[in-house]
């Protein structure tokens, strides 16, 4: 019988994995941009989008440490390449598709996140950031200096776009 290299035990084990399949594993080891994840016999590569729905403001170590069992996705493999890549948010609901089944048309407070030269950002939800572009907001104010980082607005959520993840918003009053 005659032994099997470490590289063909690899990509045997990358055989056995299929898109879409749900796999327990063990964070071996996190960077700022990504961490790895061992299935077992494999690492799978965890990049930091998709670690969450949730926009990372923290560094990544502070959300996974080494030695940690997760439950992932497996969003690609390929043998041939020795390639691997891992999702924990797959399992996770997605809130912008909750937020956009339930809020479309509704009128919501949030606060001011970011002030850019295209408008005004909001989060008008837990993980859900709208803007108030520029052309909305009042005459006279449209440098943007009126509204700060913090400011609550009550704005309407008029557009959801799906695919590319935008809502757009208009401002209704400023608390």
């Amino acid at each position: 019988m005659a032994d099997v290299s470490a590289g063909e035990a690899r990509k045997a084990f990358l055989r056995t994995l299929e898109k879409g399949q749900v796999r327990r594993g063990t964070v071996s080891s996190v960077s700022d941009v990504d961490a790895l994840v061992d299935l077992g016999g494999f690492d799978g590569l965890l990049r930091t989008p998709e670690v969450s729905w949730k926009r990372r403001e923290v560094p990544l170590d502070q959300v996974l440490r080494v030695g940690q069992d997760v439950t992932v996705t497996v969003l690609d493999v390929d043998a041939d390449r020795d390639w691997l890549t891992v999702s924990l948010k797959s399992l996770r609901d997605d809130p912008f598709r909750e937020f956009a089944r339930t809020h479309l048309g509704h009128v919501v407070s949030g606060r001011v996140t970011k002030v850019a030269s295209v408008g005004v950002f909001v989060r008008v939800h837990d993980h859900v950031e709208g803007l108030l572009p520029t052309s909305e907001l009042p005459q006279g104010e449209g440098d943007d200096q009126s509204f700060a980082v913090g400011d609550v607005l009550v704005v309407e959520v008029a557009e959801i776009n799906l695919d590319r993840r935008r809502v757009k918003l208009l401002l209704r009053d400023v608390r």
